[in-house]
């Protein structure tokens, strides 16, 4: 469970001066199991949607550039590992709001499932025209991943050595939604679940 988890000034430390943090065993493992198994089902039930590029009327869907499957969580799901998951991500967000004061109001998050063969190509969360994404997040469910697989993540920090983040099981990834990114072809069916804390917007 997240009580379990080490989140620390040291980890609160790392993320200020790097920008990403990595936490195994973030959750439960029947938490993690359940998500996985809802997202194979909802996915071979035709739920999930191919996700597209840009915003409003520059949004389409590019599959050469961007391969997953998705569907928006809504936070009111019955599903007992939806509202777990809700509730070990909220308390991330106040973690970080606690010890670096981010300001980070709320966050909203989809099912991810890339097939085999398919990737993300390098960008950034936050789009040109605005956002208020602040903190980006990816919890694994990929119980067989092993290397050779694929499906890395890859952060691009400005002015650094790049970092490949393996998407073990049970692995949750943060990182300034800012910072450039990619998603490494895949070789096995690549599930996770993927959000985004955000910031109030100022603008309004």
């Amino acid at each position: 469970m997240l009580e379990d988890v080490n989140l620390t000034e040291v980890s609160a430390d790392h993320f200020a001066a790097e920008g990403w943090l990595v936490i195994d065993n973030f959750a439960d493992p029947a938490i993690s199991f359940a998500l996985h198994e809802l997202i194979t089902a909802r996915a071979h039930a035709g739920v999930l949607r191919k996700a597209g590029i840009g915003r409003q009327d520059e949004y389409k869907v590019e599959e050469s550039r961007r391969g997953d499957w998705i569907e928006w969580v809504d936070p009111e799901m019955p599903e007992g590992s939806v509202s777990s998951l809700v509730e070990h991500i909220e308390k991330v967000r106040a973690f970080l709001n606690r010890t670096l004061f981010l300001g980070l109001v709320d966050f909203e998050m989809h099912f991810t499932m890339y097939p085999v063969g398919t990737h993300y190509e390098r960008h950034s969360d936050r789009h040109r025209s605005g956002s208020t994404r602040r903190v980006s997040f990816v919890l694994y469910l990929n119980p067989d991943w092993k290397p050779g697989d694929g499906g890395e993540l890859v952060i691009y920090p400005p002015g650094r050595e790049q970092v490949s983040v393996e998407p073990l099981f049970g692995r949750l990834a943060l990182f300034l939604s800012e910072l450039e990114h990619e998603v490494l072809k895949t070789h096995i069916r690549r599930i996770s679940t993927t959000g985004w804390m955000r910031e109030r917007n100022t603008a309004l």
